[in-house]
């Protein structure tokens, strides 16, 4: 190996270890969202189970057991809430732009489907829309299903007040313009969140 070859190599390396430790932080919300989707299929699970149960008029050992379980399951649940808080804090630190439009949970779910900050800036806003809905777009390649519009960000509140046929066209107005504020977000130039929330307003009134 010549000195040019290993000179890359040391590069290389640098530049990756300046790009993990500028996505610590983003670790930490992307592993804090998963867990709470985790947490929210095992307290589904649980308060199913749980009610099912309290139908049965449990008794005796029986009745310790359920008492034991009903304060897991509100343990889960506080938990969750903890986590949320955490996330909320971390991303008006990390995307606060992007955060204000998305919502600081589903902003960190757009986030872990990307995999960094970084990658969520580069991609263009038309692969940002789709974003979650892997399963679906995989159906369509492969089997000829139909092609999703929207990902993850149909959750918005801004999709869900409309009706189907025009959340489609909703979802590429907003994924346009969080395109637009993490782009923002990762170079710092400034707080523009309130004029394209308004931008993202008005045009999807019009719709």
């Amino acid at each position: 190996m010549d000195r040019r070859d290993l000179r890359k190599k040391l590069i290389r390396k640098t530049q990756r270890e300046i790009e993990e430790n500028l996505a610590l932080n983003e670790v930490h919300i992307i592993k804090a969202v998963n867990i709470i989707s985790d947490l929210e299929t095992i307290s589904n699970l649980m308060a199913e189970n749980i009610s099912d149960w309290k139908k049965r008029n449990p008794t005796g050992e029986s009745s310790i057991m359920f008492e034991e379980l009903i304060k897991n399951q509100k343990s889960i649940e506080e938990e969750k809430d903890r986590l949320t808080e955490f996330i909320e804090s971390e991303m008006k630190k990390e995307l606060p732009n992007f955060s204000e439009i998305a919502g600081s949970i589903l902003g960190a779910k757009i986030l872990s489907e990307a995999g960094s900050k970084k990658k969520l800036m580069l991609i263009p806003s038309s692969t940002m829309q789709l974003l979650g809905a892997s399963k679906a777009l995989f159906n369509h390649l492969k089997r000829r299903g139909k092609c999703p519009k929207h990902g993850l960000i149909f959750n918005h509140p801004y999709l869900q007040k409309l009706p189907k046929n025009k959340r489609g066209k909703a979802a590429r107005i907003l994924a346009g313009k969080l395109s637009i504020a993490v782009k923002i977000d990762y170079f710092g130039t400034g707080n523009k969140a309130k004029e394209l929330k308004k931008e993202i307003e008005e045009k999807i009134s019009k719709l």
